[in-house]
């Protein structure tokens, strides 16, 4: 399986933030986190009679993981090695923010991650604007953000840089002139997020408190919002850049968050430790509690920290098996047979897919179903098509009635 765990500290609290965290130094809470982290992995080892955990990939997130000071950080690295086996681990995945790496501790940080065998880093910089940054609350500013990308290269890690389009106080020429900036990096991997304001976690962002019509904290409107995506799509594509998975490119298709690929296309099992990591199973989907003080209770009570699970019944197994890789990148055939229980998806959503074809979102070939260009560019939109009725976004009076409303022909065997 593949592994994450949650670090929940930061500096600052980012305005798009939706996770739950703690700001701020609080090195005596940092350090009684890491040990409650060690201790679930024991839980976990002990319930499945293990000594070690195997993985495919790791990914360390937050928050911020860099944000532990280079003692604790050794430290946690130390304790979370002897209990995983890394020999069949091909990537070991780390998310930072900038400012954590070039600071006064930042060479120390990189020469630790390095020596515990991490081999590629994922670097907030969500803007390289400055103005931008700082109505984003970002701990840095765009030099460092910059400096971070070749203190990190420098170190020998495989770089992936993140940006955030359709925060308030982006337009579409401070856009395109952070995008330029980006390309001009000397790495392989460029990923676009589009501002979430509302909560998809369990903590809602202050970003929702942002009012239309308030000057510079404007929220862009949707139509300008799409043109920055066109405008980064089109200024990576053009410059060699490949999308590999869904927002996310890189000018060699080999170099690609495995992690991220072996949770959504793939659908392979994937535990997650920490306050609210969660867990992606072959039918089932669990998540750990978001309060500290729960966390700490129900593994002093011996207990895995999991409040909130969901056993997949088959109709959802089969949708979740469609929706996720082909959001992310495309449904391959025989991997849904095999993932589904032994459906072929030739047999489920004929008149859906047909509906799909024809408007030119989903292509065919015999081998996989994939998105068109058309398709990628509202792949969200595409894919909610395919969940249930009581997963959709919006009701069914919210959408235009016709041919590609997403309630239409939703029964799987049609």
């Amino acid at each position: 399986m593949d592994i994450y765990v949650h670090i929940p500290f930061c500096i600052q609290q980012c305005t798009y933030c939706h996770y739950p965290n703690k700001v701020g130094p609080c090195d005596d809470e940092k350090e009684k986190y890491i040990g409650y982290l060690i201790r679930e992995m024991d839980l976990f080892l002990n319930k499945f009679g293990k000594e070690k955990i195997s993985p495919r990939s790791i990914l360390l997130g937050g928050g911020t993981p860099t944000n532990l000071n280079p003692k604790l950080l050794d430290h946690f690295l130390t304790e979370f090695d002897k209990r995983v086996d890394f020999s069949s681990c091909n990537q070991h995945n780390v998310d930072l923010g900038p400012n954590s790496i070039v600071g006064p501790d930042g060479t120390e940080k990189m020469q630790i991650l390095k020596d515990h065998g991490v081999t590629r880093l994922t670097i907030g910089l969500q803007s390289l604007n400055n103005d931008v940054l700082k109505l984003m609350n970002r701990p840095h500013d765009a030099q460092w953000a910059i400096d971070s990308v070749y203190k990190a290269l420098e170190f020998g890690f495989d770089v992936n840089i993140e940006f955030i389009f359709g925060h308030p106080g982006e337009t579409i020429d401070n856009w395109t002139d952070v995008m330029a900036q980006a390309i001009e990096l000397p790495m392989n991997e460029i990923q676009i997020y589009r501002l979430k304001v509302q909560a998809y976690g369990d903590r809602q962002g202050v970003i929702n408190r942002r009012k239309r019509g308030s000057g510079i904290d404007d929220i862009p409107d949707f139509k300008n919002t799409m043109m920055m995506k066109s405008i980064a799509e089109e200024m990576m594509m053009n410059h060699g850049f490949n999308e590999t998975l869904r927002r996310v490119f890189s000018k060699d298709k080999k170099i690609y968050s495995h992690y991220a690929y072996n949770q959504c296309c793939a659908q392979f099992d994937q535990v997650g430790f920490g306050l609210s990591g969660f867990s992606s199973y072959r039918d089932r989907f669990d998540i750990n509690s978001y309060n500290f003080d729960e966390y700490y209770s129900m593994i002093d009570a011996g207990k895995l920290p999991i409040t909130r699970a969901y056993k997949h019944s088959t109709e959802e197994k089969i949708r979740q098996k469609i929706v996720l890789p082909l959001k992310n990148q495309v449904v391959l055939k025989n991997r849904f047979t095999k993932n589904s229980g032994g459906y072929n998806i030739d047999d489920l959503f004929k008149k859906k897919r047909a509906a799909l074809t024809e408007y030119g979102l989903i292509e065919d070939n015999g081998r996989d179903i994939h998105l068109t260009d058309l398709g990628r560019f509202v792949a969200d939109e595409v894919c909610e098509c395919f969940n249930s009725d009581e997963h959709k976004p919006f009701p069914r009076e919210r959408y235009a009635e016709g041919p590609l409303n997403p309630y239409n022909d939703n029964e799987i065997f049609d």
